[in-house]
């Protein structure tokens, strides 16, 4: 820790230092199986797309709390580690992937290389957000039907997030910024969140009637929802105000708050379903219904369309939710988020999340099964394989790199998840201590 005359001359968290948390696997691990349902059947609920705004949040809280925790340790951060365990644990699956995608479509589909060879640039240069948008579809529904891999558009976003946030943190807890940067963060989260509440999806005039590739990815970038990603500082911030332990009203009330907003969390994320809609007109129950988008041609302030609303509402509950989780080890739903399953397909949850596409492709295009499964059913078949599919490449690549990345690491002893032991960041091997708190090379084994 500091000494007292350092810490009066900047930042200094006081929070306690992060340790294991089940209950954010378990939350990645519903997550990617919401993912897995939506993609294979669309109608099921649009409004999963929530999910990502909540994986935003957590990344966000991560990112910047293990980097605050790492300045008070160290009195500065390892720029030089800090981009070289993202790469390490970002890069390598998600090449390895494109690179798949390319293979297999110059040896049994040559008809759809180009536009693979499209999504592969936007993808490994990180602006397929900006590029191939989120609701692209509004604006250029055949270009938006001709992409492979759209889910490389979060990977996008967080991989510009993490450019500026080490950066960004670093020069602000020198300067004692880190409140100032959290109040502006926040209030810039707030007006892009009104700015899709009253039907503007970008920056740029004239919103999804702009379909020019350059001004398209600007013109949609509020459904790309980096508020997310500021909300997360925020509470990341907030977290490294509160004391340990925290005051008695916090400890009160928190754990009821987060309590309730887990309930809005996940039910905000059925308010676009299409089939439970129709099952509650078809049996008589009430059901809230705000369509994802607008029909073709239609106005996006014509009606309260759950994108205006719902991405806001997912990360706004987020947040105490992800809060007393960080605090309350013993609160429930961090007891029931750490069953072992669940958080072991949240420990997979990246690979499931960069590669399920291109299983999907080959299972309903390639073998010819998207005219045998039925649409509302398949999720029961291509799910479960695609699981067992990634898990060679979870294990084979991605836990093998998690060895190198130990090389990274801002710290001389981790928390290794596979064990829950201590390891040597030098050498990987058990050390004799107490596992008490990882830096973001155990703490991120999904990001």
């Amino acid at each position: 820790m500091p000494t007292e005359g350092v810490s009066a001359t900047r930042f200094v968290s006081v929070a306690p230092r992060l340790g294991f948390i089940g209950g954010f696997d378990g939350i990645r691990g519903i997550g990617i199986c919401m993912v897995l349902a939506n993609h294979a059947y669309s109608d099921l609920s649009p409004s999963f797309a929530g999910i990502i705004d909540v994986f935003f949040v957590m990344s966000a809280f991560l990112i910047t709390t293990l980097l605050m925790q790492e300045h008070r340790q160290h009195d500065t951060i390892n720029m030089r580690k800090f981009y070289a365990r993202r790469a390490v644990r970002l890069l390598p699956s998600a090449y390895l992937c494109l690179a798949a995608w390319i293979v297999f479509c110059l040896l049994f589909d040559r008809e759809r290389v180009v536009w693979v060879l499209q999504d592969a640039l936007a993808a490994v240069t990180y602006v397929y957000n900006l590029v191939f948008p989120v609701g692209l579809g509004l604006v250029a529904p055949k270009v938006a039907a001709e992409r492979s891999i759209d889910q490389f558009w979060s990977l996008a976003v967080e991989e510009q997030f993490y450019l500026l946030i080490a950066v960004t943190v670093l020069v602000c807890l020198r300067k004692k910024w880190m409140v100032q940067l959290a109040v502006g963060l926040c209030a810039l989260a707030t007006w892009i969140g009104f700015q899709r509440l009253t039907g503007h999806t970008g920056p740029l005039p004239g919103g999804p009637t702009n379909s020019s590739i350059p001004a398209r990815g600007i013109s949609l970038l509020w459904l790309s929802r980096p508020d997310s990603l500021m909300w997360g500082v925020g509470l990341a911030v907030v977290n490294a105000k509160l004391p340990d332990p925290l005051p008695e009203i916090w400890r009160k009330w928190l754990p009821r708050v987060a309590s309730v907003a887990i309930f809005v969390m996940f039910g905000s994320m059925l308010l676009a379903s299409t089939f439970l809609h129709n099952t509650g007109l078809k049996y008589g129950i009430p059901h809230p219904y705000a369509p994802p988008f607008p029909p073709q041609g239609a106005s996006f302030t014509g009606a309260m369309y759950w994108p205006r609303f719902g991405h806001t509402a997912a990360a706004l509950a987020s947040i105490p939710v992800l809060l007393c989780m960080t605090r309350y080890r013993e609160w429930w739903a961090n007891r029931a988020l750490s069953w072992k399953p669940v958080r072991f397909l949240g420990r997979m949850s990246y690979t499931v999340y960069v590669w399920h596409t291109f299983f999907y492709f080959v299972m309903l295009e390639a073998l010819g099964l998207d005219g045998r499964l039925g649409e509302k059913t398949r999720v029961f078949v291509l799910a479960p394989i695609t699981i067992v599919a990634c898990l060679p490449i979870y294990f084979l690549v991605e836990q093998k790199l998690l060895k190198v990345k130990l090389r990274f690491s801002s710290e001389k002893e981790v928390l290794d998840l596979n064990t829950g032991k201590m390891v040597s960041s030098e050498t990987g091997k058990p050390v004799d201590a107490v596992a008490s708190s990882p830096d973001d090379t155990a703490a991120e084994t999904t990001k």
